[in-house]
């Protein structure tokens, strides 16, 4: 009897130990994951969505990311840098090919590079075709990925798992694991594909103007889905990159569902080209996304051009050297550099009693400041354009602290050069007055006196654009970081040619006329050029800071300026001291006063020179006034550029431009860019122009437009009208 319990017993504990093993590997099924691998910045692991093959001929797994905050890994193309992850299915059994369902990526912009991928937690289905789908799978599984942060580091995991046939194997049936869910909510990620798609790109054309090129993309269905585009992401074999979206509201065409957005390309090669090159285009619009395969048509470009300058599609990195080479070398006889003109002159001047190795050091020096204060403007660019803020050339001159600084150090360069005091100390900007224009103290003063010279002549030379400069200053401030700072060192070259010529051969220094008495002549003249300059600048500052805020900062100079007088004809050193205070205190208050100005309520909207009447800017009307048949004329000008004064001056208000102008038929736009404003820098950007004068014509003969030259002509201007117009009226009407 006590035999047959003690059987009964151990019977009893074997079912229930079969049972509890039956549950475990039933509970072991359901879970179908392998270990999380953990590094410090990444955990990661193989889940499956199946408990069995259940006779299916494929296996859907997830390879699950846990990502550390500001860490990410890449999508199937990466962009400028970085690579996905990559799979090596060696020593797996009854495994067939692998594809990767790639989920909608995030897009990460960091010091100009454009790059795609995800953070947090990402799971990458995988389809996995299974040979015999009879038999169970063993999977070997091997995985190479790049982690990035601030660093990448590369990163490994094997991982090792088996998927029975089950029970079910051949039924056409199969288990779910306790992953599925998850797996199938990021296969719901995935771009869509094929006909009947909710939203749909229905054209994409390659558009160039000069060496800028982008993409125009039409999509339809945004409205019906009820979404908006989020980002567009363009794959080609090109090694070519593709910026943000931007809305084209211009953009229109016979289908108002369609709506245009455009991608600046960037690092596109000069053998290359987009027309025909067949590229797959994901679209990104909140929760829904989309994947096509498309090939690029020509669509019309943006704008043509009437300028030899920047009219070739497709230049070459050198030949964009070249351009800003020689862009910086003209710019030495634009209209801007006339408010510098006397600090080189009497540089010049007293080069001439040097000895030939200060002479070439001297202009080495001013040649080095050039180019350090280029740097400076491109190190700025760079900080704003990360920051995401407009950027552009000559934009410091919107600033009022900037043009407020320039008006001080002109005031005192030209009290300095009337001898109304002296400063010294290597290390203080007066000495590049000092010492080029009165004497050269020791070397140290004779070497920074010429290098802050080089500088300040260069950050007063930059409001106007000049032929070659537009098309080079485009295509760095659309471009990488290192654009940026090439261009802008070959600018500066450009512009200290003729600095390094001197210091090549000194010798011409010494053709100038010996310095002499007549010297005190010539320093009263160039003083009071720079009192015009710096009159100049608070005209600028009026704009911006109100007429009030320009006439204080003028009357703390001027009263600097007195003390300065009253303490140069004082011996006693009390009342020189007092009068050094008072001076101080009056530059003080110029340097400070647009700080509690109150500025205009906005910038002039339109202008009337007594002839010619401008409208208010607004270039969403164009299109509008061009169906109409009117000819649009459209200029973009600035208080503080000078070459956009001289193309009013010398040729928009010559007799035959004027009445060409004034025709009923002509519509004349202007847009005052004196202050920052955001409407026109997108405007200009648009066009891959970063500085002015920009002047531009369309009409019922040029739709897209006609853009104009720098430096504008009369024949040019007329030529541009009769061609937009589709007619000899207006040419003949001028004469």
């Amino acid at each position: 009897m006590l035999r047959h319990l003690i059987t009964r017993l151990a019977l009893l504990i074997a079912i229930c130990l079969s049972s509890i093993g039956a549950s475990s590997a039933a509970l072991a099924a359901s879970d179908m994951a392998t270990d999380w691998v953990d590094e410090d910045f990444t955990s990661v692991r193989l889940i499956s969505a199946q408990t069995e093959t259940g006779g299916k001929q494929t296996l859907r797994l997830g390879l699950e990311y846990e990502l550390q905050p500001d860490w990410k890994i890449y999508w199937r193309s990466a962009g400028d840098a970085g690579f996905p992850p990559q799979l090596d299915w060696t020593g797996s059994e009854n495994v067939g090919d692998a594809n990767i369902l790639w989920p909608a990526p995030y897009r990460f912009s960091i010091f100009g590079l454009e790059t795609f991928g995800y953070k947090d937690h990402i799971i990458l289905p995988i389809d996995v075709a299974i040979p015999d789908p009879a038999q169970p799978v063993a999977i070997r599984l091997d995985v190479d990925y790049l982690v990035c942060s601030d660093i990448c580091i590369p990163a490994n995991a094997s991982f090792n798992l088996d998927v029975p046939a089950g029970a079910s194997a051949g039924a056409g049936t199969s288990i779910a694991s306790n992953h599925a869910h998850q797996i199938e909510k990021f296969v719901s990620k995935v771009p869509l594909r094929g006909t009947g798609l909710p939203i749909e790109v229905t054209s994409v054309s390659s558009i160039s103007q000069g060496d800028a090129h982008s993409l125009r993309l039409g999509v339809r269905g945004l409205d019906d889905a009820g979404v908006d585009i989020d980002d567009i992401l363009i794959e080609s074999d090109l090694r070519a990159g593709f910026g943000l979206p931007e809305p084209q509201t211009t953009a229109t065409g016979s289908n108002e569902d369609i709506q245009y957005f455009d991608l600046t390309v960037m690092g596109l090669a000069e053998d290359q080209t987009l027309k025909d090159q067949p590229v797959t285009v994901t679209v990104i619009a909140g929760p829904l996304s989309v994947e096509q395969n498309l090939v690029v048509g020509n669509g019309k470009a943006a704008i043509s051009t009437a300028s030899s300058a920047g009219a070739t599609a497709g230049m070459s990195f050198a030949m964009i050297g070249l351009f800003a080479l020689l862009g910086g070398l003209i710019l030495n006889v634009m209209p801007c550099v006339l408010p510098v003109l006397s600090i080189k002159v009497m540089s010049a001047l007293k080069a001439r009693e040097q000895d030939i190795n200060r002479v070439r050091i001297g202009f080495l020096a001013s040649a080095a400041g050039i180019i350090t204060s280029f740097w400076v403007i491109a190190a700025v660019l760079v900080g704003i354009k990360l920051a995401g803020g407009t950027i552009g050339w000559g934009i410091q001159f919107q600033q009022p602290l900037f043009l407020t600084v320039m008006t001080i150090i002109l005031a005192l360069f030209a009290l300095n050069m009337w001898g109304l005091f002296e400063i010294s100390g290597p290390d203080q900007l007066g000495n590049a007055a000092n010492d080029a224009i009165t004497r050269s103290e020791s070397h140290g003063h004779h070497i920074s006196s010429n290098f802050l010279t080089g500088m300040f002549a260069t950050l007063l030379a930059t409001p106007c654009s000049a032929p070659f400069l537009g098309t080079a200053v485009g295509f760095a401030l659309a471009g990488s970081v290192f654009d940026i700072f090439w261009i802008f060192t070959l600018l500066g070259i450009g512009l200290a040619l003729p600095y390094f010529a001197i210091a090549i051969q000194p010798r011409v220094a010494h053709i100038l006329p010996k310095p002499g008495r007549w010297m005190n002549g010539v320093k009263v003249v160039l003083g009071l050029a720079l009192i015009g300059t710096a009159i100049w600048l608070l005209g600028i500052l009026s704009v911006q800071i109100g007429m009030g805020g320009a006439i204080a900062v003028g009357l703390g100079l001027i009263l600097g300026g007195v003390f300065i007088w009253a303490r140069k004809r004082t011996s006693n050193l009390r009342p020189r001291f007092a009068f050094t205070s008072l001076a101080v205190l009056g530059f003080l208050v110029a340097l400070f006063a647009p700080g509690f100005s109150q500025p205009p309520s906005s910038p002039r909207a339109s202008s009337d020179n007594g002839t010619l009447v401008w409208q208010a800017f607004a270039p969403e009307t164009i299109d509008g006034l061009v169906a109409d048949g009117k000819t649009v004329v459209i200029d973009v000008t600035a208080e503080w550029c000078v070459t956009c004064q001289v193309n009013k001056k010398l040729v928009l208000e010559k007799p035959d431009v004027r009445n060409a102008l004034m025709q009923d038929d002509v519509v004349l736009m202007q847009a005052d860019w004196t202050r920052p404003d955001q409407k026109i820098a997108d405007y200009l950007a648009s066009y891959g122009r970063f500085g002015i004068p920009f002047n531009a014509v369309f009409g019922p003969g040029a739709p897209d437009g006609i853009l104009l030259s720098e430096l504008l002509g009369v024949d040019e201007v007329l030529g541009a009208l009769e061609d937009a117009n589709g007619s000899a009226s207006l040419a003949s009407s001028a004469k």
